[in-house]
């Protein structure tokens, strides 16, 4: 058996190799970025799905609201299923030390946007209503 120093200085070793790849790993899924394009629009996002770019073309610009809005949804959630492929092959990369709790992470961003929806303008207005209505109440505009 070895002695408690040597152990302890195993560990502590392992545990440098494992933080490095992490911040290696943590810098790199920052950088990327996923893409979709749908008839024109074209949207960018990061690796946690929100939207980093937007671009619609001027042709776009002459589409009914709801054309319009079909679009912008297709092409985001094709940049967000891109997204998805990079990380999956970044992760095929990664030390299987921190691959369990990367799959972890990954499973606990998937539930969470199965729960954001399209809000319609009903949804909206209550949710604007009870931003300000919380603003009034504490506090007003003021800083």
């Amino acid at each position: 058996m070895t002695n408690m120093g040597q152990w302890e200085q195993q560990l502590q070793q392992q545990l440098t190799e494992i933080r490095s790849h992490g911040e290696r790993v943590t810098e790199k899924a920052a950088d990327l970025r996923g893409h979709g394009e749908v008839r024109g629009v074209l949207i960018e996002v990061d690796a946690s799905g929100e939207i980093t770019s937007l671009h619609i073309a001027p042709a776009a610009m002459k589409w009914t609201s709801s054309q319009l809005a079909s679009a912008v949804r297709d092409c985001h959630s094709k940049a967000r299923s891109d997204i998805k492929s990079r990380i999956e092959r970044l992760l095929q990369k990664v030390d299987p030390r921190l691959l369990d709790q990367a799959k972890v992470l990954l499973a606990l961003e998937a539930r969470t946007s199965e729960h954001r929806r399209p809000l319609d303008d009903a949804a909206v207005q209550e949710a604007d209503d009870a931003f300000f209505e919380r603003r009034n109440l504490y506090g007003g505009w003021t800083s």
